[in-house]
């Protein structure tokens, strides 16, 4: 993925200057560079099917976040052959 998510929260981050923290209170967090506008450097874990008909491979994060925002859509543990 194009963008950086918290690997324990996903898409929790705030950047400002060349710092990012994930904003879960129970989160510490915390990265020396710009985690949210960076490619994304967790390993994928699982895979994404879209509705039409896309399907990408993505880390933790990226899966809890597409969960709570896709529609019509799958979210399967382990990633494609």
């Amino acid at each position: 993925m194009p963008w950086g998510v918290c690997p324990e929260h996903g898409g929790t981050l705030k950047s400002s200057g060349n710092r990012t923290w994930c904003t879960d209170f129970t989160c510490f967090n915390s990265w020396e560079y710009d985690r949210l506008d960076a490619p994304c450097p967790e390993p994928a874990t699982h895979t994404i099917r879209a509705d039409g008909g896309g399907q990408y491979a993505v880390c933790d994060g990226h899966a809890m976040t597409a969960r709570l925002q896709i529609t019509n859509g799958q979210v399967l543990p382990g990633i494609p052959a």
